[in-house]
């Protein structure tokens, strides 16, 4: 997996912490404080370290994270940030999530998170991480799973055209083969529901406004990417849709909102002996 960049995972920080579900948050903060010694964390593809600066301070002390990530690029910028306070030990670990579940999954752990990563993957290798969660009974916090929505304003005859191009695209091969782009959450929940587990699933919406400039430039930039690399017959209609957005975008006009699930699975409770 490959193909984001520092600079893109710090401009979308500040929105995904504010679009993430805090009851879901509050649910897991109750389940940690119930339990006794460290609470170990596991971040899969965890970028610069978002999650553990998100989670953290809102999870009870100590902890010690292991964050996993491939990219070299963003584990040195991850590394240069100092941890989210002193009762929080944070290691990274450079390890290729397709290839290498198992194995970075095989090790003590109490808490497995990611963020804006199940849309990437393929239904196999979720199947995978299901299984082993439920075999080991972890706790697993998934945010910020793109689930299709797109909702742009002022509208353009040519959006329905380029959203549809754009979630065609979410469902190619990222890395861990064909993705399940905007199923992903579902998909997951579903995998946890048919084993009798109760996962809860939650709306973390992007609400941009007409002042969040930068990351709507982004987002139309990319998306029309996106759209061509589907469709390069049809380049010249979507250069020219992009070109009318950002210059929406530019004048203070543009406003849009992205959806994303975020899911949560506990531990099942702990029977009483007789």
């Amino acid at each position: 997996m490959s193909g984001f960049s520092a600079e893109w995972l710090a401009l979308r920080e500040p929105y995904d912490a504010a679009a993430r579900a805090r009851e879901l948050e509050d649910e897991l903060a109750r389940w940690a404080a119930a339990r006794e010694g460290e609470l170990r964390v596991l971040d899969l593809g965890a970028g610069t370290g978002s999650n553990v600066r998100h989670l953290a301070p809102r999870l009870p002390s100590p902890q010690s994270w292991v964050l996993v990530e491939l990219d070299p690029a963003l584990v040195e910028a991850g590394r240069l940030r100092p941890p989210p306070a002193p009762e929080v030990r944070v290691a990274y670990r450079c390890a290729d999530l397709a290839r290498d579940l198992e194995r970075v999954l095989d090790e003590p752990v109490d808490l497995v998170t990611c963020s804006a990563l199940l849309d990437l993957v393929s239904a196999p290798w979720l199947e995978r991480l299901v299984g082993i969660l439920r075999a080991r009974d972890l706790a697993f916090l998934a945010a910020l799973s793109f689930d299709g929505r797109i909702e742009l304003a002022p509208s353009h005859r040519l959006d329905a055209e380029v959203v549809a191009l754009v979630l065609r695209h979410q469902r190619t091969d990222k890395g861990f083969g064909p993705a399940l782009g905007p199923e992903a959450a579902s998909f997951c929940a579903a995998l946890f529901s048919q084993a009798n587990d109760r996962p809860h699933l939650v709306r973390s919406d992007w609400r941009l406004g007409t002042n969040d400039r930068a990351l709507q430039h982004a987002l139309v930039e990319g998306w029309a990417e996106a759209a061509i690399a589907i469709a390069p017959e049809r380049s010249a209609s979507i250069r020219a849709w992009r070109d009318e957005r950002l210059e929406m975008i530019a004048a203070g006009s543009s406003r849009a909102r992205v959806g994303h699930l975020d899911l949560l699975r506990l531990p099942r409770p702990k029977r009483r002996a007789p």
